[in-house]
C-alpha cells in the first residue's frame, strides 16, 4: 500500500474511533439520553462509514464491496429513522430501547474495529484486540439487528399496523435483512476461522 493511502486510512480510522468514543462517553454521561449533541455525534460517527464503500470500491481495503455497502446502507437507514423518529416518538419504550441497543452494539463494534484497523496499518495486531474483533460480533451483530428493528418498528408500535407505504417498506426491508444478515454473519464466522487460527 502506498504511503498517501496508508496515512489517509490511518487518519480515517483514528478520527472514526475518536467520534465513536466521544459519542459513547457523551451518551453514557447524559444518562443514555439522545439529546441533540449526542445525535450529532452519532450522525458523524456513523455517517463516516459511507466512505468505507468508496475505500472498498477503490480496493484500498480488502473488504467486499457488496457486504460493506449492505451493512453501511442498513445502518444509515436506521440512523435516518432515528433522526426522524426522535422528535415524534421520543417517549416510546421501543424507540428508546432500540437507540440504546444500537448505540452500544454499533459503538463497541466500531471502537474495536477502528482501533484494530488503525494498528494493522502499522503492522500491529494485539492478540486481545484481534480476538475482540472476531468474537464480539457473535453477540453484537444479532443485538445490533434487534436494536435496528426496534427503531424500524417504532411507527407500527405507536400507530398500529395498517396497509400504507411504510408497512410495505418494512416488508421489503425485512426481506433484505432476511437475506443479508445471514450472509454478513456467515462472512464474519468465516473471517473468525481465518484470523483466529
Amino acid at each position: 500500500m502506498n504511503s498517501p493511502v496508508k496515512y489517509y486510512l490511518a487518519a480515517y480510522n483514528l478520527i472514526a474511533f475518536v467520534f465513536w468514543a466521544v459519542f459513547l462517553f457523551s451518551y453514557i454521561s447524559s444518562g443514555l439520553v439522545m439529546n441533540s449533541f449526542n445525535l450529532l455525534l452519532l450522525n458523524i460517527a456513523q455517517g463516516m462509514a459511507v466512505l468505507e464503500i468508496i475505500h472498498a470500491l477503490l480496493k484500498w481495503v480488502k473488504s467486499p464491496v457488496v457486504s460493506t455497502a449492505a451493512q453501511v446502507v442498513s445502518r444509515i437507514l436506521v440512523l435516518v429513522l432515528i433522526n426522524m423518529f426522535i422528535q415524534n416518538y421520543a417517549q416510546l419504550f421501543v424507540l428508546n430501547t432500540g437507540v440504546v441497543i444500537v448505540s452500544f452494539a454499533w459503538g463497541i463494534t466500531e471502537l474495536v474495529r477502528y482501533s484494530l484497523y488503525f494498528l494493522s496499518l502499522f503492522n500491529r495486531q494485539p492478540a486481545l484486540l484481534l480476538w475482540m474483533r472476531y468474537s464480539f460480533f457473535i453477540a453484537l451483530y444479532p443485538l445490533g439487528v434487534t436494536g435496528e428493528w426496534f427503531v424500524i418498528l417504532t411507527p407500527l408500535v405507536a400507530n398500529g399496523v395498517s396497509l400504507n407505504a411504510y408497512t410495505v417498506f418494512i416488508l421489503l426491508l425485512l426481506a433484505s435483512y432476511a437475506y443479508y444478515f445471514p450472509v454478513l454473519y456467515k462472512y464474519m464466522w468465516a473471517q473468525r476461522k481465518i484470523k483466529l487460527v
